[in-house]
Order: structure tokens, then sequence, then C-alpha cells
């Protein structure tokens, strides 16, 4: 075989498009330049439309006449000038504006209603409930698992404890007392059953709940005073039933008293600082309720108080109340009684203390005649 004498080429050729003749055409060179063809044709529309507008607008303006344009003082050509006439006056009706009849005078408002007797009295048993189960924040604390079983608000726990104590207190008067006028009458039938609901264990979690039956006595004794409001039934605001009260306040009272002033357990212990807080605030809670109750006493024993020149005793025993009530240290302590730390156990038996003497007092002074 003879060598081929030429060398291979190193890649292949590539064909060349057809020459044009005679170089590119115009129609070629616009197509390249198509964006401003495309800019040209926008511009000559948009130039098409303000023309078209403004020959339009012109054309619908309307000529304004020579009369208008004329002065006002110069009569319009071949116009001869008028006269104006007088308009005619109105009917004298026209004149007077229909003045607006006076607002009426408001109705009087009604004198505000008396509270019938025993009213205050009961309303205010009511309150110290209702701000122990319905007003505190979590509500009645002492069936609660957490605060209740555990004690972790026991302060709290046992201020409500020592405001339900007074209510019971104060309802089993209301109902073998203030609701009868002897023996041999009858109990009132939602004031019993109200006694009833308020005796359940305080800690009674379920069947029955301690608050749910509560919150039943409380809507007994409104029922109370609705029937009070009609004559369906009676409160004898007498002077033995009020030392009947009296005395279960001051048998209250000295209980507490003792807790706070002792040094030792029944069982020869000494008080433990553990306890020391629980005696303080159920005193505190006994202060709290029985303050607001006699309160209520002073409004619907008034008569009974005067014949007997009681006020100032009472007033007295209040004013100790609300000074125990107003106790609020931020730690409890149960220092000695001549130590540096505080022994605040003794500085809430100075008022329960000054309590209780006064309504002892005040309770001889009602018995003797």
């Amino acid at each position: 075989m003879t060598p081929n004498p030429k060398p291979s080429p190193e890649r292949l050729p590539v064909p060349l498009p057809p020459e044009t003749p005679g170089g590119e055409s115009l129609l070629w060179r616009l197509v390249r330049q198509r964006f401003f063809l495309v800019a040209l044709i926008i511009f000559l529309f948009l130039g098409a439309l303000f023309t078209w507008g403004a020959l339009r607008q012109g054309k619908t303006t309307p000529a304004v006449p020579k009369t208008m344009v004329s002065a006002p003082h110069e009569a319009a050509p071949h116009e001869v000038p008028k006269l104006k006439e007088p308009a005619p006056a109105p009917p004298a009706a026209a004149h007077k504006e229909t003045a607006p009849p006076p607002p009426a005078a408001p109705a009087p408002a009604p004198p505000p209603r008396e509270p019938v007797k025993g009213e205050t009295f009961t309303r205010a048993l009511i309150r110290i409930m209702d701000d122990q189960v319905n007003q505190t924040w979590f509500g009645w604390r002492p069936n609660t698992i957490v605060f209740g079983k555990f004690g972790l608000t026991d302060n709290v726990n046992n201020t409500q404890l020592g405001v339900l104590e007074v209510a019971r207190r104060t309802i089993v008067v209301l109902n073998e007392n203030f609701t009868r006028f002897a023996t041999t009458e009858a109990y009132d039938p939602r004031v019993n059953e109200a006694m009833n609901f308020v005796m359940v264990s305080p800690d009674k979690y379920w069947f029955p709940s301690a608050s749910g039956k509560y919150r039943e006595a409380m809507a007994d004794l409104e029922i109370y005073i609705g029937n009070l409001q009609k004559g369906r039934s009676r409160f004898y605001s007498r002077v033995d039933h009020l030392i009947a009260l009296l005395s279960n306040y001051k048998d209250l009272l000295g209980s507490s008293f003792h807790n706070l002033i002792k040094d030792t357990e029944a069982d020869g212990k000494p008080v433990s600082w553990w306890v020391t807080d629980d005696y303080f605030y159920f005193g505190r809670g006994i202060a709290l309720g029985m303050a607001e109750m006699l309160e209520a006493v002073s409004k619907d024993f008034h008569q009974e108080l005067q014949k007997k020149n009681s006020h100032k005793l009472l007033e007295d025993a209040i004013h100790a109340l609300h000074g125990a009530s107003h106790l609020a240290p931020w730690v409890v302590t149960n220092g000695a009684k001549d130590g540096i730390l505080a022994n605040h156990r003794a500085n809430m038996a100075t008022y329960i203390g000054e309590a209780e003497h006064v309504i002892s007092t005040l309770q001889m002074q009602l018995a003797t005649n």
C-alpha cells in the first residue's frame, strides 16, 4: 500500500451559510432592531391617544354665551332691563320657629328601700361565706388536693377555717333563736337546711363537695331574705337572742386566745414553729368574720343596743377585731416574749383577748335590767 501523502485534518469542516448577494436587507436590519421598533410603536400609540383625547375635549367644551360674559351692570344688546320685583313677604307664621317642647322633668328616683329586720344580718352572713368560697383565688382551699391535702397554702386555709367557724356559730343561733319566737315554734325550713349544709366537713372533696354545699347554703339564705321581704319568714331581734349569739362568739374567741398564748400543747410538747402560723391565721379568720357580723348586729339591733346604752361596747369590740384582721406579717415568728424576734401569736392574742373581754362585758350589760 502506498501511504496517503495528505495528512488528515484535525477537525471536520463546518459548512458556511450561503452568502446573501448584495449584503443585509432593510427588513433584516429592522428585525435585528426589534426592541427599538416595539418602543417606537408604543410611543406612537400613546401619542395618538393623547392627541385624540385633546381634540375630543375641545369639541365637547360648551361655548360661553355672550350675555354671560358681559358685566353684570351692562344689559345685553336688544334686551330691555327688567326691574326686579320684590319677593313676597313670607307669612308671619313662617318666621316663628316652632319652639321645641320643654324637656320632661325626670321622674324622681324612688327612695331607697329600707331593709327589713334581719336582712342586713343575713346578708352579712352570706358575704363572709361568699368571700372565702367564691371571691378568693382558687376558691375554697381546705378540700382541694394540692392546697388542702398537701398544705401548700396553709395560711389561707386556716383563715378560711376561722371564718367558717364564725359562720357556723352564727347560723346555729339564727336557726334556733332569731327565726323562732319560742322553743315551741317550728324551724324555718330554709335556714335549717342552710345550717345542715354549712356543717359539712371543710375538707370534703366529693360526695358531697364542701364548697358546693356552702354555695347551696348561701342560696337558701337568699331565699330566706326574700321570704323576710314578703312577710313569710320572721327575724326576732330580741335581747336574749343577741345574748345567745354573743355567748357563742365569746366561747370562740376564748378558744382562739388560749391557742395564741399557750407555750405547750396538750401532750406537754412545746408549740412548734410549724403550728404557730396555723393558730395565728385561724384567729385572723375569726376576727375577719366576726367583725363583719358585729357590724350587722349594730344595725339590726340598733334599738335594743340603744335602750341598754351598749353601742360603745360593741364599737370597741369591732375595733379590736379589725385590729386583729389587719395583722399580716410576711413570716409568722414564734420568738420569746422578751426575745429579739417577734412573737406574732402574742400580738394576735392582744386583740383577740381584748375583743373577748369587751364582748363578755357587753353580754353582762345586756343581761341586766
